[in-house]
């Protein structure tokens, strides 16, 4: 009876330790929006989702809206979000652009934006993508250091 114990608790601890180990890993990461558009024949297809991180943020934001369009040749997103907070509340963010293997395009490019929200406020972030080649984004946002 005692060796099933102390495997179960290896195996416990095997499952728990990657979790715990990931999930302090991503803390600072807050929250993240992603989209993709891709030409499918005739039409095109969207989709998108949103990770989340870093549960202080994702209780002070809320990704309410991703759209994406073409002008002209670049991909252009705009995120809008919205503070459940009633205080003001400092976050960070910025997009990533994807081409459409899934390769990030410029990553050294892309530096944190400081932006305020203030109490239940509406905001909209718009990003260009730096090429034509730009299929996908991902947007994330932290809280300011």
């Amino acid at each position: 009876m005692k060796r099933i114990q102390t495997i179960l608790s290896g195996v416990a601890i095997l499952i728990a330790l990657p979790l715990m180990i990931l999930s302090g890993c991503s803390s600072s990461a807050g929250i993240q929006g992603s989209s993709a558009m891709m030409d499918e024949g005739a039409g095109i297809q969207h989709s998108e989702y949103v990770i989340v991180n870093n549960p202080k943020v994702a209780r002070g934001l809320q990704i309410v809206d991703i759209a994406t369009q073409f002008k002209g040749n670049l991909l252009i997103a705009d995120v809008t979000l919205v503070s459940k907070y009633s205080d003001t509340e400092g976050y960070q963010y910025k997009f990533a652009w994807f081409d459409g293997d899934g390769i990030e395009i410029d990553a050294e490019g892309n530096a944190w934006t400081p932006f305020t929200m203030y109490g239940n406020e509406t905001k909209t972030f718009r990003g260009a993508a730096p090429n034509p080649s730009a299929k996908q984004f991902k947007i994330n946002i932290r809280l300011r250091d």
